[in-house]
């Protein structure tokens, strides 16, 4: 997971979302009355703002195994349309409060489109739910600043707050859900270049390669998250050697 730079949102968003304000509308009920064509060019405006990734497991959207029936992409909310405090901040239909996301690895029923799913077995926003973070804020990179990966493609935090958002709230470390298996596909295939490199040019080739990753606007690379982790750690890691 990686910060997201919001661009600017539709004006006719703007405006429904004013107009919903007035009527007295909840914020379940105002998002509600987002309706195509501009539910779409909504999506369309987050998906760009997050370079195609899903914001939380950073797979692309569409993912290629979304099956027959299943969105491909939805909008989630940071703050809860029905928070457990019942508060009301306006946030249905505020553009800083949306996200684009995955699919969640929602699966239909063999004999039908009734899901059956598990909740053990989803991630993201359908793992999530009604759930409030604890500190994770895509648009806030200080709550994401102790995220860290393991080599087997694993997201973990040393903030437990983090680690708490990210394993039990969105549980993006789901066995069941192919993303663990993508995220070290992702990296193994970084290290595979890296080892490729000559070892006086090491430290200049992450350095790039970092600086790359980190400046990608849109479309971004699937998981960039954890590329970027190791790369800056490599990079700290040879930084330490060339000062000793």
């Amino acid at each position: 997971m990686i910060k997201v730079e919001k661009g600017s949102e539709p004006d006719a968003l703007k405006k429904l979302q004013a107009e919903c304000l007035a009527a007295g509308f909840s914020p379940k009920v105002s998002f509600e009355m987002l309706r195509n064509p501009l539910k779409e060019q909504v999506i369309g405006c987050l998906k760009r703002d997050q370079g195609q990734l899903c914001v939380y497991c950073m797979s692309r959207i569409p993912r290629d195994d979304k099956e027959r029936g299943i969105p491909g992409q939805t909008i989630e909310h940071l703050i809860p349309l029905e928070p457990t405090d019942g508060r009301d901040v306006g946030q249905g239909l505020d553009y800083q409060n949306m996200f684009a996301v995955c699919h969640g690895n929602v699966k239909r029923h063999e004999r039908g489109a009734r899901r059956i799913n598990s909740k053990d077995s989803l991630t993201c926003d359908k793992h999530r739910g009604n759930t409030e973070f604890k500190k994770i804020d895509p648009c806030r990179e200080e709550t994401l600043q102790t995220i860290y990966y393991t080599l087997d493609g694993r997201i973990d935090a040393s903030d437990p707050d983090v680690q708490f958002d990210l394993v039990n709230t969105l549980n993006l470390n789901c066995i069941s859900s192919p993303i663990v298996a993508e995220r070290k596909a992702a990296l193994d295939e970084l290290i595979d270049n890296i080892g490729k490199i000559e070892i006086d040019h090491l430290h200049s080739y992450c350095s790039v390669m970092l600086e790359a990753f980190m400046n990608e606007i849109d479309p971004k690379t699937p998981y960039v998250g954890i590329l970027i982790w190791y790369l800056r750690s490599l990079a700290e890691a040879l930084e330490h050697n060339i000062a000793g």
